[in-house]
């Protein structure tokens, strides 16, 4: 009996032991998953002549140029079909988190149709850029300088910015810092990414969160409290377009309005009705189209 008992115990405490390693194991993997998830992710590649530039009869010429820290940074040269415009402007496009430099071409092809040349980055750690991990801005408003320094070698003058979600983030980062963006255009930015973090993982325990944000920010070489685009859209000398989806629950519809709220005149805000996160390019894909061309045109100067 007193060997059928021992025997009993000695299985259930092998089980705890068990179980207690597979716990372990599970935290160990999420804590160092964590880091990762905010700053890495899988590159998607990028097509060598997208459909969509055939569809429109533009060409697209590569751009390759590195940075200061390294970075190697792969990119598009669309030049105006038309000199429409009087002085001519060129549009930079920042791509979202995980995106790569062909996204934003369906929607802002018509407004190369209409006599704008427009430019585009895989920002770090997208597409064909070097880099394992993005920063949200802190570092990579370095690379739109470095688009900056190419485009001035080809003659361009005049700059806007259109930044989408985590691009709108660095083109409001790289707005506060190069004064040779003259106009800046967000779409669905958020405001503050430690703010964002914790809106996020509201299931993750205050001090696991600090522990997986301080390895990234080992891991970025990057401070996250200096993510801050409210802090940095007060910053900027340029005008602003700041537009957001009124049914935006990833990125709060409220963001917009306070990244509005501190920015400097001359700004303008455009509420982009019942969209979400997923769809505010194309919920009223040509009133917007027409407002951003309006707001660029009048204020690139």
């Amino acid at each position: 009996m007193n060997a059928r008992r021992f025997s009993s115990r000695k299985k259930t405490l092998q089980t705890l032991i068990a179980f207690g390693i597979v716990i372990i194991v599970i935290l160990v993997a999420i804590d160092n998953w964590l880091p990762y998830s905010l700053l890495s992710h899988y590159k998607r590649p990028v097509a060598f002549q997208p459909q969509i530039l055939r569809q429109y009869g533009a060409i697209a010429e590569n751009i390759q140029f590195s940075i200061a820290d390294g970075t190697q940074v792969s990119g598009w040269w669309i030049p105006a079909k038309t000199r429409s415009l009087e002085p001519p402007i060129t549009l930079i496009l920042l791509h979202g988190l995980g995106g790569t430099r062909q996204d934003l071409l369906e929607f802002a092809l018509p407004l190369w149709k209409k006599g704008m040349s427009l430019a585009a980055i895989d920002l770090r750690g997208h597409g064909n850029s070097s880099g394992e991990f993005f920063t949200y801005g802190f570092h990579e408003w370095k690379e739109v300088s470095g688009l900056i320094d190419n485009l001035q070698q080809r003659g361009v003058k005049r700059m806007s910015v259109l930044g989408i979600s985590a691009g709108g983030v660095v083109g409001i980062s790289a707005a506060a810092r190069d004064t040779r963006i003259h106009s800046l255009v967000t779409i669905g930015a958020f405001a503050d990414l430690d703010q964002m973090i914790t809106r996020r993982s509201p299931w993750l325990p205050a001090l696991w969160r600090d522990r997986a944000k301080a390895n990234a920010e080992q891991m970025g070489q990057f401070l996250i409290k200096d993510v801050s685009a409210i802090a940095n859209v007060q910053k900027i000398t340029c005008p602003i377009l700041i537009a957001h989806g009124t049914a935006d629950d990833y990125i709060l519809f409220e963001d917009g309005q306070s990244l509005h709220h501190s920015a400097p005149e001359p700004k303008m805000f455009y509420a982009i009705q019942s969209a979400n996160h997923a769809n505010m390019l194309w919920k009223e894909k040509q009133k917007l189209q027409i407002q951003i061309f309006n707001f660029i045109q009048t204020n690139t100067k």
